[in-house]
């Protein structure tokens, strides 16, 4: 999981950044995969939500969402995404590995590599204990990862985006030994003159690894999906995405 201070300056680019990626398709997704396993929540909780990329879309459907994450500076754009929409979403400043949910929720997700931020799998197994006793019973947890060979297979380089009001640069490499994925980034701000420096760091976990986690939490593995489809995960995925229930 992202540490406290990562994403204090790459808040307010962050949506600019990832304009391209169609986070509709998420929520889509989420959809399908609620209707293949009959669940029909109500409520749902946003794990590392960010800016709202995906509880938005969420509570555009109809769900009562609450979203998690650990920066405050991307739950500030989160809640002025939400007010401009007209969308009411909770929204919980917490560490994932010691969520705290006010009540239990028909459905946990966590999207976009957010997983991939624990670093150790005694803190995806904290988590995912967490997911568990936040979950009513019958409930579901969907996550993704980030694949192993996807993120291995990065090529280290450096590179820089230059626009009338930013400077970003970045350098990432991989540590195979490790199996994690480094991003530097330096950036400024050019309108208010605030400079930030950020280190992202992203572990790769086999699917072996993550299904025996989900078990040992006490959550039933439904299902390990490749990219958007339901065909099983293979190793040479980009993203793998995981489907998992709180036995009743």
């Amino acid at each position: 999981m992202a540490e406290p201070g990562i994403y204090r300056g790459l808040a307010a680019v962050y949506d600019r950044l990832t304009a391209g990626v169609d986070f509709e398709a998420w929520a889509e997704y989420t959809e399908e995969i609620l209707f293949r396993v009959g669940w029909r929540p109500r409520n749902v909780v946003d794990l590392a939500c960010g800016t709202g990329s995906t509880a938005l879309p969420l509570a555009r459907r109809g769900y009562a969402v609450t979203g998690v994450d650990l920066s405050p500076e991307m739950l500030a754009v989160a809640r002025a995404r939400a007010a401009a929409a007209g969308l009411t979403v909770g929204f919980l400043c917490q560490d994932m590995r010691r969520l705290e949910l006010p009540s239990p929720a028909d459905l946990i997700t966590c999207f976009h590599d957010g997983m991939n931020y624990l670093l150790t799998e005694g803190d995806l197994l904290r988590t995912f204990r967490r997911v568990r006793r936040g979950l009513v019973p019958g409930g579901l947890f969907v996550c993704d990862f980030n694949a192993l060979t996807w993120l291995a297979g990065i090529a280290p380089g450096a590179g820089v985006l230059e626009e009338p009001d930013l400077r970003l640069e970045w350098v990432g490499h991989y540590d195979a030994a490790a199996r994690v994925w480094t991003l530097r980034l330096t950036g400024v701000l050019r309108a208010s003159g605030h400079a930030f420096v950020e280190e992202h760091r992203e572990r790769a976990y086999p699917p072996e690894a993550v299904r025996e986690l989900l078990a040992e939490a006490g959550l039933e593995v439904l299902g390990c999906y490749e990219d958007f489809s339901f065909r099983p995960a293979t190793a040479a995925g980009r993203r793998h995405f995981y489907v998992a229930r709180r036995r009743r």
